[in-house]
């Protein structure tokens, strides 16, 4: 699958080149779904980057779809024609040339003779590389001429056609017109080539100097309809001139801006018969089979119609049962066909084998869903997992899977193909929540309790793959009526990597850390000699550059291990791990270990400071682990210890109470042993920390009686004051002029003005 290619169109995982190939594939049509995906992405309280990543994904672009004839002396009714879609029909007016992609199902079409063999080079060449490569804005454009000539319709100009790798077969209509002016490709392919650049667009600037130049100002002309200072100018602008003989159309469109050009030359060749308003997507049907072992088989079996033409058509089920082993059951016009099994009123879609159902996938395809009897479908047990070789998947060599007998005289071949990783995925959290119903998916009375996902944690690589897949699986499951939420997970929230040191190719692969030497300062990669670049990257396996947990567990206990993780960033941040940082956290943990011992700390502030402290961090935490702050949480947890414990008895076991509990979901393990501790010490019989509840604050208790502000003299700051919440301006204004810092700036001089801004700021004017 592409997304397991690399840029320089190798494998991910071992490094072999990738060949393409046509082979028999199932896709699934999330096509069929791109506006809902789009739509409805506004309403989830997803991170704005992960709904940015699927807007682009889906690509949703409006624009013209129109006609290039193929050129010729003599007029042909039936020349070959090759269809182009652009969001920027208002350029049309300098195009120059077309390019059509390599892979172009017609571009045979429109190679002569004399180019060949040097187009059939180039598209082998094509072949190889990947789509990414392809299209990657710093790689250099390159293509070859057809030989032939096509027509724009709307100038009537005869322009080259040519072949260009940059042009993706698989988007749009595979062909582009080429508007070097205003297309930074197009520009990039036509300086290479030498082909003619029009500028045919300017922006609303140029425009205004253009209309309030005279007709002798030659210079601002010239320089406003040929000039190109920065390259191609691709925003939107006005119509200031065109090529071609179509004089009349030209006439009707010079000087409109961008959308209005847009709107009338669509309108105009619909009008004429050649083209139409068109909405594109870079979406593309999913590709769902893979040639591999490992995979969960897909549950059909190939019959072809010869094998069935021949069963008898039964409508009764019952009349059928003891006369025939296999039948093809009709179903009646008058009645609705059983939702199950994907059948349609008047259609023979239903195949009945030894009393067990096999329903037709789809018309025209001669495959049928496996019977419910068979489900789940298991992998065969093999010693040999290798690839066939020819494309196919390995299950295709095990003959006792691939045929199974379903009747005397028929025998079907089972599909051998396999689903991808995220045949699974999809849809896990469903039957998460009904894990044994032998019925159904997931029951509904069941689903509506839970009511779908409420908060989902994942990662921001998974955006436009799995997150984007799940999406389009759970509409599906909503519209055949499975689910009663259209969306999958309503909060979605991204948590960063644990990262490590990595070694990059320079094609951008990655080289396992053991596979690398070091030589003089440099890093080199052991099998090939190549140097390779250090870097900050991902823990994975297959890099040997994880941290094993064990053994960090081992050493410092596994809630500094766990406190460590949310402690060292931000939720939504990666950071590289340093096991130095996890000895500071470690040390905390045995600080808050001491605090319920004999010779605890007590802290030298006053009780009241102590559990008003201890109110705000219960407060703060709380809030904190709402929005995902687990790291700012500790450092409350931190502070609060640090402080020490109250010196009265009943306070201090209320704080050790509270204390322990917001403790918990970050050190379960050392909360857990000192709740036992506070359990023997007030006698009381021992329930495990998880099932008390959260402490609740008081809110006079999170609010400060004293606050600390700044006292400006003339503007600046030139002390600090501490002063009750509600103290007078009077007083406040007492405070300051008697501290010492403040002092030494109104000596001498006059007091005209005095701006206090209760509970924030003094601000003292002088002359």
């Amino acid at each position: 699958a592409n997304e397991e290619v690399l840029n320089d169109f190798t494998c991910e995982r071992c490094g072999t080149k990738v060949e393409k190939r046509k082979l028999r594939q199932w896709v699934l049509a999330i096509t069929k779904y791109a506006d809902k995906l789009l739509a409805d992405v506004d309403k989830l309280d997803w991170p704005e980057s992960i709904k940015e990543m699927q807007r682009n994904w889906i690509g949703k672009s409006e624009g013209t779809e129109f006609e290039l004839k193929k050129w010729s002396e003599k007029e042909e009714k039936n020349s070959p024609k090759i269809s182009v879609y652009t969001t920027r029909i208002d350029t049309v007016f300098g195009v120059t040339y077309a390019v059509a992609a390599p892979d172009h199902p017609n571009i045979w079409d429109f190679v002569t003779e004399e180019q060949k063999e040097i187009c059939k080079k180039y598209i082998e060449e094509s072949a190889k590389k990947s789509d990414q490569d392809r299209t990657a804005e710093n790689k250099e454009k390159t293509g070859v001429f057809t030989g032939s000539y096509v027509v724009n319709p709307f100038s009537g100009d005869k322009i080259p056609l040519w072949i260009g790798d940059y042009v993706l077969g698989s988007y749009g209509t595979g062909a582009v017109m080429a508007v070097p002016a205003h297309d930074e490709r197009d520009f990039e392919f036509a300086k290479k080539y030498d082909l003619p650049i029009i500028k045919t667009i300017c922006s609303p600037e140029e425009y205004k100097k253009y209309e309030e130049a005279e007709e002798s100002d030659v210079e601002i002309f010239e320089e406003i309809e040929d000039e190109l200072p920065n390259g191609a100018y691709t925003e939107y602008g006005y119509l200031i001139k065109g090529t071609g003989n179509n004089e009349e159309l030209l006439d009707k469109v010079l000087g409109l801006y961008t959308p209005k050009a847009k709107e009338y030359l669509t309108n105009y060749a619909f009008e004429k018969g050649f083209g139409r308003k068109k909405v594109n997507y870079k979406l593309r049907d999913w590709l769902f089979s893979r040639q591999r072992y490992w995979g969960e088989p897909i549950p059909i079996i190939h019959l072809s119609d010869e094998k069935v033409k021949n069963l008898p058509r039964i409508y009764s089920l019952e009349e059928a049962i003891d006369k025939y082993k296999a039948y093809v059951l009709k179903i009646p016009k008058n009645k609705d066909s059983d939702p199950r099994t994907l059948c349609s009123k008047g259609e023979e879609r239903i195949l009945v084998i030894n009393g067990k159902i096999f329903s037709k996938i789809y018309k025209g395809i001669n495959g049928y869903l496996v019977c419910d009897y068979e489900l789940p479908l298991k992998l065969p047990e093999t010693d040999n997992y290798e690839p066939a070789g020819d494309g196919n998947s390995p299950l295709s060599k095990i003959e006792k899977f691939v045929n199974i007998k379903l009747a005397e005289n028929l025998v079907g071949e089972r599909e051998t193909n396999t689903m991808p990783q995220w045949g699974g995925s999809c849809w896990y959290y469903l039957r998460f929540m009904d894990p044994k119903n032998p019925e159904n998916l997931v029951g509904k009375e069941v689903e509506a309790y839970w009511d779908g996902v409420d908060s989902y944690v994942g990662g921001a690589e998974h955006a436009v793959l799995h997150l984007l897949y799940a999406r389009f699986w759970h509409k599906f499951l909503f519209d055949i009526g499975v689910v009663k939420t259209d969306e999958p997970f309503h909060k979605l929230r991204s948590q960063g990597l644990v990262l490590a040191h990595a070694f990059e190719r320079q094609n951008g692969g990655l080289v396992a850390v053991d596979l690398v030497e070091e030589k003089d300062g440099k890093y080199f990669e052991i099998a090939t000699g190549e140097e390779v670049k250090k870097i900050i990257s991902k823990m994975s396996k297959s890099l040997k550059n994880v941290v094993n947990p064990d053994e960090i567990v081992s050493q410092y206990g596994a809630d500094s291990l766990r406190l460590y993780e949310m402690y060292m960033a931000d939720f939504k941040d990666s950071a590289p791990w340093d096991t130095k940082g996890i000895i500071g956290v470690r040390r905390f943990l045995e600080k808050t270990e001491r605090l319920f011992e004999s010779e605890a700390k007590i802290s030298s502030e006053t009780d009241d400071f102590t559990m008003k402290l201890l109110h705000k961090t219960i407060k703060k935490v709380e809030e904190d682990i709402n929005n995902y702050k687990f790291n700012t949480a500790i450092a409350a947890l931190m502070i609060l210890v640090n402080n020490g414990l109250p010196k009265e008895q009943n306070a201090k076991k209320e704080w050790k109470s509270s204390f322990v509990r917001i403790l918990h979901p970050f050190a379960p393990h050392l909360a857990e042993e000192l709740w036992e501790r506070i359990s023997k010490e007030n006698n009381s019989e021992f329930s495990s920390v998880f099932f008390a509840p959260w402490p609740e604050f008081e809110e006079k208790m999170v609010v400060d009686d004293e606050v600390t502000i700044g006292v400006q003299v003339m503007g600046k700051v030139r002390g600090e004051i501490t002063i009750g919440v509600n103290e007078d301006k009077e007083s406040v204004l007492t405070k300051a002029k008697s501290n010492e810092s403040v002092k030494k700036w109104l000596e001498g001089k006059e007091i005209v003005k005095e701006i206090y801004v209760p509970g924030k700021i003094l601000n003292i004017v002088v002359k």
